[in-house]
């Protein structure tokens, strides 16, 4: 399932990518396709934080998620306020929208986790069953 969902993003990400390309050079840039395309440019700095704490950091799968809910929310407000998608008045609204992506991608993870570790359990018993 996981790989499934990641070929289908990364297949989703390359059709928005040529349509937005041929747009753009058909009609210019647009409102709606600048979005997109700076979407795209945040989620590219989030997966550059997210591997960086994934290499440095040692905590724990709470603290960890918890760093990196911090460092996202800060990249998403700083970047939201270059791009002008928020105001000083509604800040906050990027930890809103950083949880909600969070608490999805963490179910997801869980659940991947689950079945990875039912897999690997099913193996060790195989094995020892096989060795008895």
């Amino acid at each position: 399932m996981k790989r499934i969902l990641r070929d289908t993003c990364i297949l989703s990400a390359l059709m928005i990518f040529s349509v937005f390309t041929i747009s753009i050079i058909w009609s210019g840039l647009t409102d709606e396709i600048l979005l997109v395309l700076e979407l795209f440019g945040l989620s590219f700095l989030i997966a550059i934080v997210n591997f960086v704490c994934d290499e440095m950091l040692s905590f724990s799968i709470v603290g960890n998620y918890l760093v990196k809910y911090v460092a996202v929310t800060c990249i998403v407000m700083l970047y939201g306020f270059i791009v002008g998608w928020f105001f000083r008045s509604n800040f906050w609204m990027a930890a809103i929208y950083v949880a909600v992506v969070f608490v999805l991608a963490y179910l997801l993870d869980s659940f991947q986790t689950k079945k990875d570790l039912e897999y690997i359990n099913g193996q060790i018993k195989a094995k020892d069953a096989a060795c008895k």
